[in-house]
C-alpha cells in the first residue's frame, strides 16, 4: 500500500511499525527523505480507509485541491489538534480525533512532521 504522486511528497508503509506510514520528500533526482510519520491509534481502523486519508493528506501536502469525501465512509467527523511546538522543537505533531456525535471524541491517528514548511 503506497500512493504514486507527481507531487513532492508521498507515503510508505513504515518499515518498522505495524499501522503506520513514512511521509516523505522526494529530491530533484527522485530520491526519497523521510520528513515524517503518521500512526493510526485505532487498531479498529480499515487500513484500506487510513489509506484513502493518506492520499488526502498528502494531497493537501502536494497542494491539491480535490480530496476524496470520507464522511459517507467512516460516519464521523475527523477532527484534529495540533500540539504547540516546545522551543526549539522542530517537529509538529499534529493528533486526529474522530468524533461520531456521540460521547466524546476519540483519538485515531498522530502525524509528526519535521522540516515541512509551507513549499507550495
Amino acid at each position: 500500500m503506497h500512493q504514486e504522486t507527481q507531487g513532492i511528497y508521498v507515503y510508505r508503509p513504515h518499515p518498522l511499525l505495524d499501522r503506520a506510514f513514512l511521509i516523505c520528500r522526494k529530491d530533484r533526482n527522485g530520491e526519497l527523505s523521510p520528513v515524517g510519520d503518521y500512526a493510526v491509534l485505532d487498531d479498529n481502523e480499515d487500513l484500506h480507509l487510513t489509506e484513502k486519508k493518506l492520499i488526502n493528506l498528502v494531497g493537501q501536502m502536494n497542494g491539491e485541491k480535490e480530496l476524496i469525501s470520507l464522511g459517507n465512509l467512516t460516519g464521523s467527523r475527523l477532527l484534529f489538534h495540533c500540539k504547540p511546538r516546545p522551543e526549539g522543537d522542530p517537529r509538529q505533531e499534529i493528533v486526529f480525533f474522530t468524533y461520531t456525535g456521540q460521547g466524546v471524541s476519540k483519538e485515531n491517528a498522530i502525524l509528526t512532521l519535521e522540516g515541512v514548511e509551507n513549499e507550495n
